[in-house]
């Protein structure tokens, strides 16, 4: 699935393929497309850590401001220049996690009485950039944590409060 529709997020894909290192426009690893699902599903996972601070429309892809939320500049531009390196980070991860993902299953070495083969560094020199990315993101940001729903009772209709 790629977004093809133009999003209030592109202006942020060379930035994103800066990070990525994707910059050779020769031979870029990454389609414009999934680098817009990144960006787009990046925003979405970080409405859990903002609070819902922006709105993404699913259809049009539309960025908008939660109004009930605080901002330093006044729109536009919709999303805060503070705002735009947790996007990078957040759309770099879910990048990173299906590389990781993907890659996993030809991750290994191999031996025999004249070659060895070993592709384990490079698995662990990707974990080490995704490790990387989740620092910064943490270093910015406070992720959200697993707070209980608070505690309720279960009221039976028609019952009295004293019968139980």
């Amino acid at each position: 699935m790629t977004i093809e529709t133009a999003t209030d997020l592109d202006y942020l894909i060379p930035s994103l393929r800066l990070h990525l290192g994707d910059i050779d426009s020769a031979s870029y690893r990454y389609l414009d497309g999934w680098l817009r699902v990144a960006l787009v599903d990046g925003l979405k996972e970080l409405e859990r850590w903002w609070s819902s601070r922006y709105y993404i429309n699913t259809t049009t892809y539309a960025v908008t401001r939660n109004s009930s939320s605080t901002y330093v500049v006044a729109s536009p531009p919709i999303i805060e220049t503070r705002d735009e390196k947790p996007i990078i980070l957040m759309a770099s991860l879910m990048i990173k996690s299906g590389s990781l993902e993907a890659n996993s299953w030809n991750t290994g070495s191999w031996r025999d009485a004249e070659f060895s083969v070993s592709n384990i560094e490079g698995s662990k020199s990707k974990q080490a950039s995704f490790k990387s990315d989740w620092e910064a993101l943490t270093s910015i940001m406070k992720p959200p944590t697993k707070r209980p729903f608070p505690a309720q009772r279960d009221i039976i209709w028609g019952a009295d409060e004293n019968n139980y």
